[in-house]
């Protein structure tokens, strides 16, 4: 149910995370997914304009990150990941669920992040060897003229050189 036309880069990104972790889809057996967008005008309220917000559903991993953005200077900050409290906000009378939140007061960052969250396949979900993060980058993504500033390449390169090492 479309409830915010304004919410539609979520909908891709649930598209893309649901086929990369559908079982069925046999070209694709990934362990890490991390997905980036300039998604809520929120995040900069709740991370400001230097840091982006991470929703992340392993501990390691978000640990990981913030470091990688200290190290990159391309900063994270960790965000509320809590899908017992979030799933909810994305109910609905007449679809699977809602692409914006019923309650715009309840941690919009986090809510955006677990609509990703909510299309990540189950099963691939309970694997102890996968994890998801999720960076909103609404604030760092973009200088108030309107211009990008390249935020995350050299974040997601450290994560890609760091994962790679570890096998």
């Amino acid at each position: 149910e479309i409830n915010n036309t304004d919410a539609e880069g979520r909908l891709v990104l649930g598209d893309g995370v649901a086929y990369c972790t559908d079982p069925e889809n046999k070209t694709m057996n990934p362990k890490v997914i991390v997905d980036m967008a300039t998604l809520t005008g929120a995040q900069m309220i709740a991370t400001g304009r230097k840091h982006a917000g991470l929703v992340c559903d392993n501990e390691d991993m978000e640990t990981l990150l913030v470091k990688l953005g200290k190290t990159t200077g391309d900063l994270v900050h960790p965000l509320p990941y809590a899908p017992e409290m979030f799933k909810s906000e994305f109910s609905s009378k007449v679809a699977d669920m809602k692409n914006s939140v019923a309650d715009r007061a309840n941690a919009q960052s986090s809510c955006a992040g677990q609509f990703i969250a909510n299309h990540l396949n189950e099963e691939w979900s309970k694997r102890e060897d996968t994890r998801w993060a999720h960076i909103d980058m609404a604030g760092p993504g973009n200088l108030k003229d309107g211009l990008s500033t390249g935020y995350g390449v050299t974040l997601l390169y450290a994560l890609y050189k760091t994962l790679d090492a570890r096998g």
